[in-house]
């Protein structure tokens, strides 16, 4: 038994003139584990709290918990360094160099990380929004503090930087609510009668499922074009994923309408007028000597 006793004690190493035996090392790996315990507990109860008090979005979720986790862990890790007897001071010349070097070598990293938390305190996106930035168009699905996730209309997952999503402009189809209006132009031949075309795009539009009664749809006729008349669509939808679907729906019926009707779409067309040239001047026949005009002078 002491001879266990004195294993124990034995000295092992030796750090910043302070003997460590098997106990310490012992008694330190298991305030680590305490502390890294407690913070996976402690992290699981604070999201739940948070769920039940607050109306946070997941993102903001994750990023409290994460932060409360890390804090955890520091603390754990600040305790075994103290009980060990291991004088900190002399890590704050180092990490002050270290913290130099970080921040010349990784300002866009830095950016990106600002970036997020002016993301996630404005709220300008949230988990679930459709946006637009930089020809990027798609779901968001996740908002961390370096980059934030979009699933595209294509399937493809793009991971933009925060940094990207505060300097250009963004498009969010659904910050305050999931209207959006929709667009599109028809030409008919000049003859056709206006109060019958207006009629027809307006049928074929408000037939339509998807579309809302208000605001209320319109036609207008906007240009008298080279070749025809141009009339503008507008109507509003509540999911933004019916965009292309309801347009080309509409679209559809209004194309069999007017065939049904007779009344012609047109397209550009030009008419090319062919001249003949006129025909040069007989040449003078070889052999015969000018006439001369007779001096008057």
């Amino acid at each position: 038994m002491s001879g266990i006793v004195s294993l124990l004690n034995a000295p092992l190493i030796s750090v910043q003139d302070r003997s460590l035996t098997l106990v310490d090392l012992v008694i330190t790996v298991s305030l680590v584990l305490l502390f890294y315990f407690l913070a996976q507990a402690a992290t699981r109860r604070f999201q739940r709290w948070l769920g039940q008090r607050l109306s946070l979005s997941a993102t903001q979720r994750r990023l409290c918990a994460t932060t409360v986790n890390l804090t955890i862990l520091f603390a754990g890790i600040y305790t075994s360094l103290s009980y060990l007897g291991v004088d900190l001071s002399i890590f704050l010349i180092p990490m002050g160099a270290l913290g130099i070097g970080l921040g010349l070598g990784l300002q866009s990293q830095a950016s990106n990380y600002v970036a997020g938390l002016v993301l996630l305190t404005e709220k300008t996106i949230r988990d679930g929004d459709m946006i637009e930035v930089d020809g990027i168009r798609g779901t968001v699905l996740e908002t961390g503090l370096r980059a934030t996730v979009v699933k595209t209309f294509g399937n493809t997952e793009v991971i933009l930087p925060n940094a990207l999503l505060v300097s250009q402009r963004l498009d969010n189809w659904t910050k305050s609510d999931r209207m959006l209006r929709v667009e599109a132009h028809v030409r008919v031949a000049y003859g056709s009668d206006i109060g019958t075309v207006h009629a027809l795009l307006l049928a074929q539009i408000v037939r339509h499922p998807a579309v809302l009664t208000e605001p209320e749809p319109r036609t207008f006729l906007v240009e008298l074009a080279a070749s025809g008349l141009q009339f503008r669509l507008l109507y509003w939808i509540d999911d933004p994923a019916q965009r292309l679907s309801s347009l080309s729906e509409i679209l559809e019926g209004i194309c069999y309408e007017l065939q049904k009707q007779g009344i012609a779409i047109p397209f550009p067309q030009h008419d090319i007028w062919l001249r003949t040239a006129p025909s040069e001047a007989p040449a003078m026949p070889q052999g015969q000597d000018a006439v001369s005009a007779p001096d008057n002078r």
